[in-house]
């Protein structure tokens, strides 16, 4: 059985706050890369096409685009239109709904979608978690449009549910038949020190069954990322410490079968994951001799970057499949796919032929995955009676 976890980053929208937050990660690599083209003798057209691009990405040529549409009421119908923002008339209550309104989200482009999904497909995992899913709708056209096999997606149960954010953060489960969830368990009502929500994003317990009368459970996490230093690790760690607790109860209450996935958003040496990855007996799916995926290229295939998922893949780690002892034992193979991962500076590593520049990028995280045995001898979850 094939387990698989993919911040996919949105499907078909993505909020524009979080695109902000990405450029602005991203912003220091763009001035370095477009200083060093603009200093180079001998510019290839490979080099101006380049340019432009971090042209559009700095904001230095802004695309004629603008995120406003018109909406009008008509006899009790709403009507809009895409045009280009044209009037200083905003759409309210007391306007009866005519005038424009500004969109929340920006499409993505559909190059990435289609390499969204051929990352998906190429690993074919039975049970996938995905998170940043935008919608239960976008999921369900996303499974039914582009990930055919045979004229029509193997995933037949899916799964969406949201958290505390408003940003298009929710959780996502696609599952093969044979494979379905029988409870799940929200975590996004937990309160911090401060009667904060504990997880500005969500927590969520699967427990899964399968035909074959075996089951798991599955903790799948978005974890504080690191847009505040000093702030996201104190939090990360009490999100982490929870999760971990969680982790121990399941154990506590005789389950051995447990995973833990998702974006924990922080290296593995981290002090805020400690009371994950030192204070409980889960196992790094990247430290199984199984562990495969496409090295870095040319000298860079011996490197060792700190944080990094291992010796020659050398991008930084924020995303976690870790496994009970018990299951790490049950390993058959493992792997990690960023073939659309666009690297944003050297060390490289080899792209599919469909991505040809950073737009084209199906997300800036890797898909992990993990084949489990599902042999008697294997999975031991007790087999349902």
């Amino acid at each position: 059985m094939k387990i698989a976890t993919y911040n996919i980053q949105n499907l078909f929208h993505r909020n524009k706050e979080l695109i902000k937050e990405n450029r602005l990660q991203k912003q220091h690599f763009w001035n370095e890369e477009l200083e060093s083209l603009f200093t180079k003798g001998d510019k290839t057209e490979k080099n101006y096409v380049r340019m432009r691009e971090l042209a559009v990405l700095l904001g230095f040529n802004k695309a004629p685009f603008e995120p406003y549409v018109s909406i009008k009421n008509l006899e009790g119908n709403l009507m809009v239109e895409t045009s280009p923002l044209t009037s200083d008339n905003r759409a309210s209550y007391y306007s009866d709904w005519n005038g424009w309104i500004k969109l929340a989200t920006n499409p993505i482009r559909k190059a990435a979608i289609l390499n969204k999904a051929k990352v998906i497909n190429d690993i074919n995992p039975d049970i996938l978690f995905l998170q940043e899913v935008e919608s239960r709708t976008s999921l369900i056209q996303f499974n039914s449009l582009f990930l055919k096999r045979e004229m029509q997606s193997p995933y037949t149960e899916i799964i969406h549910m949201e958290g505390n954010g408003s940003r298009g953060n929710g959780i996502g489960v696609l599952m093969k038949k044979g494979c379905r969830v029988t409870t799940m368990c929200s975590f996004a009502n937990e309160r911090d020190l401060e009667d904060e929500p504990l997880f500005d994003k969500n927590v969520m317990q699967f427990r899964i069954t399968t035909d074959d009368g075996y089951e798991f459970f599955v903790l799948c996490c978005q974890l504080m990322d690191e847009s505040n230093l000093e702030i996201s690790d104190k939090k990360r760690k009490r999100q982490a410490n929870k999760v971990g607790a969680i982790y121990k109860e399941l154990q506590t209450n005789g389950h051995d079968n447990i995973i833990v996935l998702g974006n924990l958003n922080a290296p593995c040496y981290s002090s805020s994951l400690s009371s994950l990855l030192q204070d409980t007996d889960l196992k790094d799916i990247v430290k199984h001799n199984s562990f495969e995926a496409d090295l870095d290229l040319g000298n860079h295939s011996g490197y060792f970057r700190m944080g990094g998922y291992r010796k020659g893949i050398n991008i930084k780690q924020k995303d976690y499949l870790l496994l009970s002892s018990f299951l790490f034992q049950r390993v058959n193979d493992s792997g990690l796919n960023r073939k659309a991962v666009w690297p944003s500076k050297m060390p490289k590593w080899p792209l599919y032929e469909s991505v040809k520049n950073e737009l084209d990028s199906a997300s800036d995280h890797p898909l992990i995955w993990s084949n489990l045995s599902d042999e008697d001898s294997g999975l031991q979850s007790k087999k349902i009676a």
